[in-house]
């Protein structure tokens, strides 16, 4: 019998039913005795077969001898997951398709006689640009007359966000941050505004379920029997619902940024070209493009066995990077809204349980284009601070040096005191040299911008 390691990750500490750990950099999840009825259902009902052939649950297989301590029952290996990302760093589009994902799942499982259990966004992965449940244990045998106990928690989870996100501003989700469990109803029913409460739904599963909560006499009155049939039609409209949900239309900074600037066009092309050869030369499986825009540098690795990791600031952005993988099928490429100076932080118990971005962002190359500066002189970082950021994730850095007299450093200093007297080749040199060595350099057409390939000294 073999034995391994069941060294517990920090976010599995709730669920009876099981627990996920790591063992040697590999996830894995042990099924506890209490469970085991289930998830023979699970597995010998059909459901985990239809579920895994859509693609809306991850697939695992069984490990055999493997050493169990009293209470585990089984160990499985489920496909692993690149990059963890939560729910406050997802798009709009990106949510919907999360939730549309859970809904599919529990109407599913009805089917075969189960129901979901629970419904956190911290379930839902996107592995192959798709929103995939990955907590095989989430599932129980249905009870005839029992109401879906996870409803609430989809509401808070799911659907508080995105109504947020639809009526007021689409960077709403980021309450996720303070409310990693869900946005309570009562914080969303305020927060609304009056035109949202013309919509039957929001009507029903926001400010009534938010009335209950209030009315703590009500709420805990004895739930009266709740037909499979009812069940199947509150989730049905549930998916109806959200389906039919649109984003509020906002015009971002960086809209069209390489179509519209001074540097688009010849540059562009020209950039992607030097970004290629120089890339060519080194070894890496997965890349982190910081200040990613649309994608434009991340799409040069489209479909290809190395593993994306594309982030901006900006959610129009991030929002068309994924519409567009959506529609050209690319799976390789994971976009996400993140704000590299401030980053999202490590959450949940003893700030343990949803690790930070770059906790997580780990990678063999970082791609820093068109960025330095913006780091430099918008937020006032050193280039010090910067290389040491990417010092801690990668083992190599193509970065692009934008220098004082480019004309996008010009219009950031344009309604400011230039106070940035470090902010010059040779300081960015000095600083580069210090956490790395310089494998390549290059200057294109625009003569105030150059390339450089780094290699992290250990």
């Amino acid at each position: 019998m073999k034995k391994i390691e069941m060294q517990r990750i920090a976010s599995s500490y709730k669920d009876p039913s099981g627990f996920v750990f790591n063992h040697e950099n590999t996830i894995y999840r042990a099924i506890n005795h209490a469970y085991i009825k289930d998830y023979q259902m699970l597995m010998n009902s059909g459901l985990y077969e239809e579920l895994t052939q859509k693609k809306l649950l991850i697939a695992h297989h069984e490990l055999d001898e493997i050493e169990m301590n009293l209470s585990i029952e089984k160990v499985i290996k489920p496909i692993q997951i690149q990059t963890i990302s939560y729910a406050y760093e997802w798009s709009f589009s990106m949510m919907k398709e999360a939730a549309i994902c859970t809904l599919k799942c529990a109407i599913t499982a009805l089917k075969y006689g189960m129901i979901l259990k629970d419904a956190p966004t911290s379930n839902i992965q996107f592995y192959e640009n798709k929103a995939t449940l990955i907590d095989t244990l989430s599932f129980e045998i249905y009870e005839e007359g029992k109401p879906w106990i996870a409803y609430r928690q989809f509401c808070e989870s799911f659907l508080a966000p995105l109504l947020l996100m639809k009526y007021c501003n689409s960077s709403l989700n980021k309450l996720l941050i303070a409310y990693p469990n869900g946005i309570p109803l009562n914080v969303c029913s305020d927060l609304l505004p009056l035109k949202s409460k013309t919509n039957f739904n929001v009507i029903l599963h926001i400010y009534l379920q938010a009335s209950f909560s209030r009315n703590k006499s009500k709420s805990q009155k004895q739930n009266s029997f709740f037909s499979k049939k009812k069940l199947h039609t509150l989730l049905q409209g549930l998916l109806v619902f959200v389906t039919d949900l649109k984003p509020k239309k906002e015009a971002t900074t960086w809209d069209n940024y390489y179509q519209e600037t001074i540097i688009g066009g010849k540059y562009l092309n020209e950039k992607k070209e030097m970004v290629s050869l120089m890339l060519s030369t080194i070894s890496f499986n997965t890349l982190l493009d910081l200040g990613a825009n649309e994608g434009e540098f991340s799409l040069l690795f489209q479909n290809t066995e190395k593993q994306i990791i594309a982030v901006d600031e900006d959610k129009t952005c991030i929002e068309r990077l994924f519409f567009h993988c959506k529609k050209n099928k690319i799976k390789n490429i994971l976009p996400l809204i993140i704000d590299l100076t401030a980053p999202s932080p490590s959450v949940g118990w003893v700030n343990k349980e949803r690790p930070a971005f770059f906790e997580r962002a780990k990678c063999d190359v970082i791609l820093s284009l068109a960025l330095i500066h913006h780091l430099c002189i918008a937020h006032n970082l050193s280039f010090e601070q910067v290389f040491r950021l990417f010092h801690s994730i990668a083992n190599y850095v193509l970065i692009e040096f934008v220098e004082k007299e480019d004309e996008k450093v010009k219009e950031l200093l344009q309604h400011r005191k230039d106070i940035f007297d470090d902010y010059t080749l040779d300081k960015f040199i000095d600083s580069a040299n210090t956490y790395f060595d310089i494998i390549e350099q290059r200057k294109g057409s625009v003569q105030t911008r150059t390339l450089f390939l780094l290699k992290k000294i250990e």
